[in-house]
């Protein structure tokens, strides 16, 4: 476990778990869709991907729906990328955010039934008032699981390292120089 707290506003809230950092590969979850079905990350094997945990899509100002709707904007230029979004939101809350604000594109789980995910993830928010929340964070891994960014916001109201990461993928499109033709 590291040592890490997200400012709420005034507050700073301890976080729990084990972040994966890049070199690592991403932990094995099991969670639930908008429509209640269990949904591992084997489903997305083979596709590279950005996982962005969020504390709520029903917060606004403060890492959800707002943070969501800026990522995604940024992210579809790497139409390849799947993207992943997790919260403690239930699955009902996630079919009516999904029909309010459509968000194509984007698959939504809900952490319900996945309460160990918190942990191996390093997002679980132990202090009041976030207490059982997941904190903003974003991993962005390959096809085989393997981490190559990992950034978990130290303020509520902050935005993901865009330049870092539009470097990283900009990177990963460039062909093997390297490769024989």
């Amino acid at each position: 476990m590291d040592d890490f707290t997200l400012l709420y506003g005034d507050d700073s809230i301890p976080v729990a778990g084990s972040f994966p950092q890049a070199g690592h590969y991403l932990p094995s979850f099991m969670l639930v869709d908008e429509h209640k079905r269990d949904v591992a990350l084997e489903v997305f094997g083979g596709s590279p991907k950005a996982i962005i945990t969020l504390l709520s899509l029903d917060e606004n100002e403060h890492g959800g729906l707002a943070l969501l709707q800026d990522t995604r904007r940024f992210l579809e230029s790497w139409p390849e990328l799947a993207i992943i979004v997790i919260t403690v939101d239930s699955p009902s809350s996630l079919l009516r955010c999904r029909r309010e604000h459509g968000l194509p594109g984007v698959t939504l789980l809900s952490t319900l039934r996945g309460r160990d995910f918190h942990k191996q993830y390093g997002v679980l928010a132990l202090g009041y008032p976030l207490s059982g929340y997941t904190v903003p964070a974003m991993l962005i891994a390959d096809g085989d699981n393997l981490i190559h960014y990992a950034e978990r916001l130290h303020n509520s109201k902050g935005r993901f390292d865009q330049d870092a990461i539009a470097a990283l993928l900009a990177a990963a499109e460039t062909p093997d120089s390297t490769a024989s033709s």
